[in-house]
């Protein structure tokens, strides 16, 4: 048995229950996912700066 045989049935039942219920999901309105990174990055740094600025603060 070919290995991309063993894949495929799991790939075509995936393939249709995502188009049945793509819309109802709607998936068109989701948030962008580079926003989202964005702002865990800036709220990391943030972090990160205020720990730095406590330290110094504390020295």
């Amino acid at each position: 048995m070919n290995y991309n045989d063993e894949w495929n049935g799991l790939a075509d039942f995936l393939a249709g229950i995502i188009a049945k219920y793509a819309e109802k999901m709607d998936l068109d309105n989701l948030p962008d996912p580079d926003k989202y990174y964005k702002r865990k990055q800036m709220e990391s740094m943030y972090r990160q700066y205020m720990k730095l600025s406590a330290k110094k603060r504390a020295a």
